[in-house]
């Protein structure tokens, strides 16, 4: 096995052009084979031999330290050696290097694009890879299907020392994080961020600034993180998605995420060492 730690590089790449043996990781219903204490395991192919599970597909999805990797998908019933345990994505955050996250949230968008476009739209046939780029055809049409990426806004308000936070009908316990919606068909990320905004908290805002950006495989979003001033209104949660928000002195701020999980942590983080500097 490859063993993982923070000098890992990842360079992204559709068509396999290397003679090395590759590496793989294992996905089993949508999750990642791991160990029983919780360590990333990156199988090389002598590793697999041995295994009684049953591959059902694989995707060359890039170099990882210069050698190709695959995603290895096996059946719902395929037998797990006792010291390996399937683990969520959502589980693995903060908990591994950056740079092999961004590899299990590239391996589970292109295992669910491909999962998800089997069939033709049109005719109902089976889809097949395309040879030379990363996208999916029917024999029907000349209409090549790529992998879907969704375009996100994700927004922190502010307003002097205070932050727009709020807490998402799902988020658990005392959790808070940022504004953030879908860009809808026809919108630009501005148009996107006022609409959002007052949608979820009634608010105003102006000074829009890009932040950066983050991909997010939960599921397949685009983050486009900004940076906004509180102009007018009173907060005012919808309660369908925002049940909580409210204004939080950067001094005193609830449970928020961390940079290193998030660009929300980040946007967060940028703008108190600002106020700090």
């Amino acid at each position: 096995m490859i063993p993982v730690n923070d000098n890992l590089v990842f360079t992204p790449e559709n068509i396999n052009t290397s003679s090395e043996s590759s590496i793989s990781i294992v996905l089993r219903n949508q999750e990642f084979l791991t160990s029983k204490n919780s360590e990333f395991l990156i199988f090389e192919e002598d590793d697999l031999k041995w295994s009684e599970m049953e591959m059902v597909n694989k995707q060359f999805i890039g170099y990882l330290n210069e050698k190709p990797c695959n995603i290895l998908e096996v059946t719902h019933d395929s037998k797990l050696d006792d010291d390996l345990i399937l683990t969520p994505l959502r589980n693995l955050l903060g908990r591994i290097p950056d740079s092999l996250f961004t590899v299990c949230s590239r391996s589970l968008q292109l295992s669910e694009w491909k999962r998800n476009n089997q069939f033709c739209g049109v005719c109902g046939k089976n889809m097949k890879m395309h040879e030379t780029e990363r996208a999916m055809f029917c024999e029907c049409n000349s209409a090549l299907v790529y992998p879907k990426i969704s375009p996100c806004i994700i927004v922190l308000v502010t307003k002097g020392e205070e932050l727009l936070l709020a807490h998402n009908k799902n988020f658990p316990g005392t959790f808070y994080s940022t504004l953030a919606g879908f860009i809808e068909a026809g919108e630009s990320a501005e148009s996107a961020i006022h609409r959002e905004i007052f949608e979820e908290v009634k608010v105003r805002v102006q000074n829009i600034k890009y932040f950066g950006s983050q991909s997010w495989p939960f599921p397949s979003q685009l983050m486009l993180g900004y940076h906004a001033e509180y102009l007018e209104g009173e907060i005012t949660p919808d309660g369908e998605e925002i049940d909580l928000a409210d204004w939080f002195h950067y001094k005193d701020l609830p449970n928020v995420p961390t940079g290193n999980i998030s660009i929300s942590g980040q946007l967060i983080e940028s703008y108190i060492e600002k106020l700090n500097s």
